[in-house]
């Protein structure tokens, strides 16, 4: 027992010693340390400056270049339309194309909705080269992007001029339709075209057999021979208004 106490004794005696031979605490010096540390951190971007950084294309998942290249315009100061699909900025813009073979009417219809919307220059030959006759496929590929999701609306009647009013009146976007006959397609084997506008029972579409805009009639629509694959719709609804290069626009 006497030797546990006395052992006790003897480590708190080293102790004292200990601490009569630690150097002096210099007070400003600790109250600039205790200063510094009681400070909330300073965020990484503010702690020292940073290099300049160059982002590819590729290095953001889904942004269209066109679109890339506009939002770098604008930051400078220098916002300009004509870099981008002018769907988005109160007008269609649709550039008409003519088909460069005779199958290739789906192919070129798909080609001037996607510049349209996209601001790319794409002819027939790149779409057959990339999704062969997989139209609908080509121009969701095509238009993602953008922010633009495709959708078949089903054989064209008199109850789908309401939504094609809309698409191509007020959403400025194309609407591409499937027909037949005569007046559409003088052999018989099916024509696709893309419709710009719509005037009250006129409709004006870009017609890949001449490369040029033509007008016609609702009811010669309606009317119209089955195409071989259905007097189909496909028509373009934005997913994406934060790529908007409007809102974008608006929004710096």
């Amino acid at each position: 027992m006497l030797n546990n106490i006395q052992q006790a004794m003897n480590r708190i005696e080293q102790i004292e010693k200990r601490l009569d031979k630690e150097p002096e605490v210099n007070s400003n010096a600790f109250n600039q340390l205790f200063e510094k540390a009681s400070q909330p951190p300073i965020p990484k971007a503010l702690a020292q400056p940073q290099a300049a950084s160059s982002v590819s294309f590729g290095d953001i998942q889904g942004v269209n270049p066109q679109l890339w290249s506009l939002m770098n315009n604008q930051k400078a100061g220098v916002f300009d339309p004509s870099n981008f699909g002018a769907s988005r900025l109160g007008e269609m813009n649709l550039q008409p194309l003519a088909q460069n073979n005779s199958v290739s009417c789906g192919q070129t219809s798909v080609a001037m909705a996607v510049n349209s919307l996209t601001g790319q220059n794409l002819s027939d030959y790149d779409i057959n080269n990339k999704y062969g006759f997989e139209l609908l496929n080509a121009l969701n590929a095509e238009c993602a992007g953008a922010g633009y999701n495709w959708k078949d609306g089903g054989d064209l009647n008199a109850n789908s001029w309401e939504l094609i009013d809309h698409k191509v009146n007020q959403e400025k976007t194309p609407v591409i339709v499937a027909l037949n006959g005569p007046e559409f397609s003088p052999s018989g084997r099916g024509h696709i075209v893309t419709i710009v506008k719509t005037e009250g029972e006129t409709v004006t579409f870009a017609d890949p057999a001449t490369g040029a805009l033509r007008t016609t009639t609702k009811t010669a629509m309606n009317q119209a021979p089955q195409h071989p694959d259905g007097n189909f719709v496909f028509y373009a609804n934005r997913q994406q208004p934060l790529q908007d290069p409007v809102y974008l626009a608006s929004a710096q």
